[in-house]
């Protein structure tokens, strides 16, 4: 039984709304008040992000489920259509139904990595953190730039222990 939760004002408002919600919070209930409302608001979207993600998992679970029966049957009438000496049979509703013979799967297994690197067959890599780094080091590199991207100041909720 899943427990009713209380949606706060937060939870729907604009950025440029929060601030007014938040004053009135204040003057409502104090600071101390308006510090769980803002909590109870981020608990309420966390909860039903984790709600979301388990409904997610669930619903890959049974579609991975349907896709393998998907194939059970797609096998079986294949193994039953050639067990018949049949390669194709008509439908009504299908225009009709074939025995597709699979191609093989060729799966690469590295046996000697290092031979393989010395007979040619490797390729090379930027080291993208060791760029950054010398750009934050102030080493001018031609090629490359650091993009700087400005964020939002934000908060952390500091759970009681």
């Amino acid at each position: 039984m899943q427990l009713k939760t209380l949606q706060t004002r937060l939870e729907t408002s604009s950025i440029d709304e929060v601030q007014a919600v938040l004053d009135r919070k204040v003057e409502e209930v104090g600071a101390n008040g308006t510090a769980d409302y803002v909590y109870r608001a981020i608990y309420n979207i966390d909860d039903g992000l984790k709600r979301i993600d388990t409904a997610i998992k669930e619903l890959q679970e049974i579609k991975k489920d349907m896709k393998s029966q998907q194939e059970v049957i797609k096998i079986g009438t294949s193994k039953w259509l050639s067990n018949n000496g049949i390669d194709k049979i008509q439908g009504d509703i299908v225009s009709s139904l074939t025995v597709s013979p699979k191609e093989t799967t060729k799966e690469l297994i590295i046996l000697n990595e290092e031979s393989l690197i010395n007979a040619g067959y490797f390729k090379m890599e930027l080291d993208k953190t060791a760029i950054k780094n010398a750009l934050l080091d102030g080493v001018e590199l031609e090629g490359a730039k650091l993009e700087i991207t400005h964020n939002e100041d934000t908060i952390r909720v500091n759970k009681r222990k």
